[in-house]
């Protein structure tokens, strides 16, 4: 059985000047339906509305439901701007019907999608429908371009680390607790520390990223290539309308900083982690790092050498650094001068139990 939901629309004005009165298109329609021997499932009404929008029609809403309902499988109108003057919202309309197997009719245009001539009509407005479809993304690209170009970043509910972006607001503003965790991922980075080395120091002191979540490999290498740290917006990542801009909001990383990371990201398969360290005694020395929080919320992390082959002393990493410092003749502040002397340095070797030189091997 065709169960049919009859709807009507009149406003005032046209109840007045035109006769679509209620009742007039009631027995139309009702007629109409006899003769295909359709049963009326109910009759929908919205009276005194405009057919500009269907926001505010309570009984079109009420077919919506039942159609979804599969109480009706049948849609008749008088005209189709009794359903909607609105393009855009004809095409919705179409679109609910064809997604739960409900026909639509129009009796005054002839339309009945059970006839091809009603078919075409339907795939007419899937043509239209689309063409609505690529223009709104289109425009929304548009829109989202225009938008980085101005120097806004495009994020709302996954703002970098580091930031946070009040509802309402264009700019984004630093978050001070999570700014000082971003310097210090940057700061290990250029220590020697992996990017599963640094997710670790973050996870055992229990700061996690801004879903909550842990950190892990992909996380860290993502914050580190992220251009938002040094005042930059972008758009299009992984795509070829990807660019970068100035933004206006307030840079957390050094933009040395910054460039030096980027630099050893690139030979980062070249040149994993500090130094392979070597005792005097022949066998490799075991690395144990320590981390935690200062009073002030700072991170820290502390790292030693030892050999658990022999009675040597531990040695920390800064102490080793300093001696490479001396033998290579680079000033201890020249970060990035010492980040590409240290490139092909495979390892440390201790020459005595006191640690009191080293000898590196290239």
């Amino acid at each position: 059985m065709i169960n049919t939901g009859i709807y009507i629309r009149v406003s005032t004005e046209e109840q007045a000047n035109n006769g679509y009165s209620i009742r007039a298109q009631e027995e139309k329609l009702r007629s109409y339906a006899s003769i295909k021997d359709w049963n009326v499932f109910s009759v929908y009404i919205d009276e005194g509305i405009s057919g500009k929008n269907i926001v505010d029609r309570k009984e079109l809403k009420r077919l919506i439901n039942d159609i979804k309902e599969n109480k009706v499988n049948n849609v008749l109108v008088y005209k189709i701007d009794r359903l909607t003057r609105s393009t855009k919202d004809l095409i919705d309309l179409i679109e609910i019907f064809n997604k739960y197997n409900c026909s639509f009719n129009s009796l005054n245009e002839s339309i009945d999608t059970k006839t091809s001539t009603g078919r075409m009509f339907i795939k007419i407005i899937g043509i239209f429908a689309e063409f609505e479809r690529e223009n709104i993304v289109e425009r929304v690209k548009l829109g989202l371009e225009r938008k980085v170009k101005e120097g806004y970043t495009i994020a709302s509910r996954n703002v970098s680390y580091g930031y946070v972006k009040e509802k309402g607001k264009k700019i984004q503003k630093i978050n001070k607790e999570e700014s000082i965790v971003v310097n210090k991922v940057f700061d290990l980075f250029l220590e020697g520390y992996s990017y599963t080395e640094i997710a670790n120091v973050l996870n055992n002191n229990n700061i996690f990223t801004k879903n909550n979540c842990k950190w892990s490999y992909k996380t860290i290498k993502l914050l580190l290539i992220n251009p938002n740290y040094i005042g930059n917006v972008r758009y299009g990542l992984n795509s070829d309308r990807y660019f970068e801009t100035k933004g206006k909001h307030i840079p957390i990383v050094d933009i040395n900083k910054y460039l030096s990371v980027q630099e050893k990201i690139k030979n980062y398969r070249k040149h994993k982690g500090f130094f392979k360290v070597r005792c005097a005694c022949g066998n490799l020395m075991k690395m144990k790092k320590t981390s935690y929080l200062t009073k002030k919320n700072k991170l820290k992390v502390y790292t030693q050498y030892f050999c658990n082959c022999c009675d040597s002393k531990s040695i920390s990493e800064s102490l080793l650094r300093k001696k490479l410092l001396y033998i290579l003749n680079i000033n201890e502040k020249d970060n990035e001068k010492f980040i590409y002397a240290i490139k092909n340095i495979k390892e440390l070797v201790v020459l005595d139990k006191n640690i009191k030189e080293i000898l590196y091997y290239s």
